[in-house]
């Protein structure tokens, strides 16, 4: 696996976090992980959400439902969303995984009881691992 911004040397197996099949995600993240949560860095990000974002925030638009074969190519390099505007990705079948840059080695698997909070400014990137139909809607 590539690692984006590291210069180090040793290679890490990513951690893979699928709270579909381990049960909640508190459950099934590693110690390292939990680290973090506990030194505050998730505080104000929650990363899954059911199916909304903050009630303050307002609909702009979407992108179709694609899938392995028409998918936007820039969905899977990394990129980011301009400030102010917030994702939600939503997969309606199979499984995908997404990456935040900033910490390659944690990969999210995003489901359909899953979808995936998209914040502004941070660059990710979506992983594509078989058949899937997916969505991103966009708010601001």
């Amino acid at each position: 696996m590539k690692k984006f911004g590291c210069a180090c040397d040793e290679e890490k197996e990513p951690t893979i976090l699928d709270p579909s099949i381990d049960g909640p995600s508190e459950e099934i993240i590693e110690e390292h992980i939990r680290e973090k949560i506990e030194e505050g860095l998730f505080d104000d990000n929650p990363i899954y959400d059911k199916n909304h974002l903050s009630d303050n925030l307002k609909k702009l638009n979407e992108t179709p439902v694609m899938n392995e074969k028409t998918i936007f190519p820039d969905i899977l390099k990394a990129h980011k969303l301009p400030e102010g505007k917030f994702g939600l990705l939503r997969v309606l079948s199979g499984k995908v995984n997404f990456v935040w840059e900033e910490n390659p080695e944690v990969i999210y698997t995003v489901d359909s009881d899953h979808p995936l909070v998209i914040f502004p400014e941070k660059h990710h990137r979506v992983i594509l691992n078989g058949p899937a139909e997916l969505k991103v809607e966009f708010y601001e």
